[in-house]
C-alpha cells in the first residue's frame, strides 16, 4: 500500500506526464516557452525515499595534512527522505571545516528555493554525560520542504592536521536511499603510502601514478536499496589506513600491528612517573599481600574507590595519556589516564603490565585484524601473571567490577597490547564457559483457593548475568529496582513486596543474590472440576546465549490448595544433542508439585544466529503447556 506522500508523488508524476504529452506541444505551437527538465526520471518504488549522487575526494599532502571534499546531490522524493539531506560535519582541534554550500532546487522548474552557507549552520557539542573536557563538536543543517520531489545540492570541505585516522567510505548512508552513483578519489604521495580493505563493493577501482603521487578512484553505481533488515556484515564499505602517518610531532608506520603499537608506546613514554610520597604509600598498601593477584586486587580497588572517570578528548590528548602524577593530583582521569596510573602503581610494587587498545561497546563488532590501523576507542590494562597461564585484565574506568573481569563492554575482542618491544594483537577473554554463565533459582509458591499465590524466591547468578544485576544496583534507585524485577520476573502478574539484592566479588568472579517475596495475581485458573496452572518457567532468550554457554537450574516447590489428581503430568521431558542437555522433571506428592528444569549448553563459536533462535524456541517449548489438575469434587459434595 502506498503512503500519503507516495500517492502525492504519483499524482504529480501523472499530471506531469499529461502536461508533457498533451499541453506542452500546444503551448509550444502558440509560441509559449516552458522549462522542461528532460533528466527528471524518478522511480515509482515506494521503498525509495531519496536518490543520491555523491563524489568525495581525499588528498593527503606531503606534511601529512588531509583535505576532504564532499559533493552530494540528493533528490528527495518523500517527506521521510528529508532526513537523508540532513548534513552534520564533525570538527575539533585536529579537524576544521573550510566551507559549506547548500542549495535547494525545484527539479521541474529549475528554480532555486533556498540557499545556505557555513554561517547558517547550527553548532553543538558532541559529548557524553561523563565528558567535561571535550572539543568534539559538529555543525549541522536541516532541510525543510513541503513539496516533493526536491533536489538538495551540498558541498563542503574539511581539513585535518593528521592522516592518523582516515574516514571509512560507505556509499549508502541511509535505508530507503537509492545510490545512483558514488565515487571516492584518494590522492596521496607514494612515500606516505595507503592501505585499504574492500567489503562488498560491487563497482570498479582505477589507479594512476604520476610525479610521485598516486590517484585511486572507486566507483559504485546503482547500488541496491537497503532496508532495515540489512545485516551489518553485508553493507558496502571501504576501510582506509595510512602506511606512514603523523600526529602532532609523533610520526609512525602502520605497516603492521607492531608498528602502531610502537608509536603508541612512544606517545606515552615518560608519563608514568609517580610522586615519591605516593609511591611509598602504594608499597605499604601491599606489604602484607602474599600473591601477585592480591597485590593487583588491593591496588585496583584503591583506584576504584579514589579516582573517578572523566572523558578527556582534546586534540592529541585523545590518544596521549595524562601524566600519572596529574591523575594522582586531581583524582580523576579518562580511560587512558586511569589505565596509565594503574600501570604505574603496579610497576612501583614490581608487577609489569601492558597498556592495551580495544574497540569497546556492548555488542560492538570486532576489528578487521588483517588491516593494521587505528580501529580503537578505549584503553584497558593487561597484567601477565607469572604463576598462571592467563593474564589478568583490568577495566580501569569501572568502580565496581572485580579485578580480572572485563564484562560485556570489552570481552571477546581483539586488542592491541603495547609494550617496550612494540606490541601485538591478542584477544580478551570470551567468558563462554558455564563458570561465567550460571543461574540457579529456588522458588516456594503457595496457591490460595481463589487462584492467587504468594512466592518466595532465591536467585543466584554468576559471571555475565551478575554484571546485569550489578548495573541494576548501581544505576537504579529502590523503586526502579523493584519495577525492574517485577517486569523481568519469569512469573507474570508478580508484585514484589520485599526484596534484597547482594553483589559479591570473589576474586575475578562476580556473583549476585536476589531474594524476594511477592504476590502473584491469578496464578491459576479455577473451574468447577479443574484447576489450570499456566506456564510459569522463565523464557530463555537469545541474549542469554550471547556467550554460547548457559548453566541454569530452576526449582519450584508449589503447594496446591488441596490434594488433586494430575491429568497431564509428564515425569520427564528431555532435549539432548551435542553440547545441549535440557531436562524438565515434575512430580506430585500430596499437595506439593515439584518442578525442576536444568539447562546446560556449550555451543561452538561458529553456531549461527538462526540456530540459536531455533534452539531457544525448542527449549521454551518444553515448559509451554498448562498443568491440569482434577479437583476432589466428591469430597466437597460429602462435606
Amino acid at each position: 500500500m502506498f503512503g500519503f506522500y507516495e500517492n502525492i508523488l504519483l499524482w504529480r508524476m501523472f499530471l506531469f506526464q499529461v502536461f508533457s504529452h498533451y499541453l506542452l506541444p500546444v503551448l509550444v505551437c502558440l509560441g509559449v516557452t516552458i522549462f522542461q527538465n528532460t533528466s527528471l526520471n524518478l522511480p515509482e518504488d515506494p521503498k525509495i525515499y531519496s536518490l543520491l549522487e555523491e563524489h568525495q575526494r581525499v588528498e593527503i599532502l606531503d606534511n601529512y595534512h588531509v583535505t576532504h571534499t564532499i559533493e552530494r546531490k540528493h533528490t528527495i522524493l518523500t517527506h521521510e527522505g528529508l532526513r537523508h539531506a540532513y548534513t552534520s560535519i564533525f570538527y575539533d582541534r585536529l579537524n576544521s571545516i573550510q566551507n559549506f554550500e547548500l542549495e535547494v532546487i525545484d527539479p521541474v522548474s529549475g528554480k532555486t528555493l533556498s540557499k545556505a552557507k557555513l554561517k547558517d549552520m547550527a553548532d553543538a557539542a558532541i559529548n557524553s554525560r561523563s565528558s567535561i573536557f571535550d572539543d568534539n563538536r559538529h555543525k549541522y543543517y536541516e532541510v525543510s520542504s513541503s513539496k516533493f520531489p526536491v533536489v538538495v545540492k551540498v558541498k563542503y570541505e574539511i581539513k585535518a592536521s593528521t592522516n592518523f585516522q582516515l574516514a571509512d567510505w560507505i556509499p549508502v548512508h541511509y535505508y530507503h536511499q537509492k545510490v545512483t552513483e558514488s565515487t571516492l578519489t584518494v590522492v596521496y604521495p607514494e612515500k606516505i603510502g595507503l592501505r585499504f580493505k574492500e567489503l562488498n563493493l560491487l563497482g570498479e577501482r582505477t589507479e594512476i601514478i604520476e610525479a610521485g603521487k598516486v590517484k585511486m578512484t572507486w566507483l559504485e553505481k546503482d547500488l541496491p536499496v537497503q532496508l532495515p533488515d540489512l545485516k551489518k556484515e553485508d553493507d558496502h564499505k571501504l576501510i582506509l589506513a595510512p602506511l606512514n602517518f603523523s600526529l602532532g610531532e609523533f610520526s609512525g608506520k602502520m605497516e603492521d600491528w607492531a608498528g602502531l603499537a610502537a608509536w603508541q608506546f612512544r606517545l606515552n613514554e615518560g608519563r608514568n612517573s609517580l610522586p615519591g610520597e605516593f609511591a611509598e604509600k602504594i608499597k605499604s598498601m601491599v606489604s602484607e599481600a602474599d600473591t601477585e593477584y592480591e597485590k593487583i586486587q588491593i591496588l585496583y580497588e584503591y583506584l576504584q574507590k579514589n579516582y573517578r572517570y572523566v572523558s578527556i578528548q582534546l586534540g592529541i590528548g585523545g590518544w596521549q595519556t595524562t601524566p600519572a602524577a596529574d591523575v594522582v593530583k586531581y583524582a580523576y582521569g579518562d580511560c587512558k589516564g586511569l589505565t596509565n596510573l594503574m600501570q604505574a602503581m603496579l610497576k612501583v610494587v614490581g608487577i609489569e603490565s601492558n597498556y592495551t587498545l580495544v574497540y569497546a561497546g556492548k555488542n560492538a563488532d570486532d576489528i578487521e585484524t588483517d588491516l593494521p590501523s587505528n580501529q580503537f576507542n578505549h584503553v584497558i590494562l593487561q597484567v601477565p601473571m607469572t604463576d598462571v597461564q592467563s593474564p589478568i585484565w583490568l577495566e580501569c574506568t569501572s568502580n565496581s567490577l572485580p579485578a580480572g573481569y572485563l564484562g560485556e563492554f570489552t570481552r571477546n575482542r581483539h586488542v592491541l597490547v603495547i609494550n617496550e618491544e612494540g606490541g601485538a594483537l591478542t584477544k580478551t577473554p570470551a567468558y563462554n564457559t558455564d563458570y561465567w554463565n550460571a543461574v540457579r533459582s529456588t522458588n516456594q509458591v503457595l496457591i490460595a483457593s481463589d487462584g492467587n499465590a504468594t512466592i518466595s524466591s532465591d536467585i543466584h547468578v554468576e559471571g555475565n548475568f551478575a554484571e546485569q544485576m550489578l548495573m541494576v544496583k548501581q544505576y537504579l534507585d529502590t523503586r526502579e529496582q523493584r519495577d525492574y524485577f517485577n517486569r523481568n520476573s519469569p512469573v507474570s502478574g508478580l508484585i514484589i513486596k520485599d526484596y534484597m539484592l547482594d553483589i559479591v566479588r570473589k576474586d575475578s568472579l562476580l556473583s549476585a543474590d536476589l531474594r524476594y517475596e511477592g504476590f502473584i495475581q491469578k496464578f491459576v485458573q479455577n473451574t468447577a472440576k479443574r484447576m489450570i496452572l499456566k506456564p510459569f518457567l522463565g523464557k530463555i532468550t537469545e541474549e542469554m546465549l550471547a556467550n554460547n554457554s548457559l548453566n541454569q537450574i530452576d526449582e519450584y516447590q508449589i503447594e496446591l490448595p488441596e490434594i488433586m489428581a494430575a491429568e497431564n503430568l509428564s515425569e520427564q521431558l528431555l532435549l539432548e544433542e551435542e553440547g545441549i542437555h535440557v531436562i524438565l522433571q515434575a512430580s506430585l506428592t500430596g499437595k506439593t508439585l515439584s518442578v525442576t528444569r536444568s539447562i546446560k549448553l556449550s555451543l561452538g563459536d561458529a553456531v549461527a544466529e538462526e540456530s540459536k533462535s531455533d534452539l531457544v524456541k525448542r527449549i521454551n517449548s518444553l515448559g509451554s503447556t498448562n498443568f491440569y489438575f482434577t479437583k476432589n469434587t466428591s469430597a466437597s459434595t460429602h462435606e
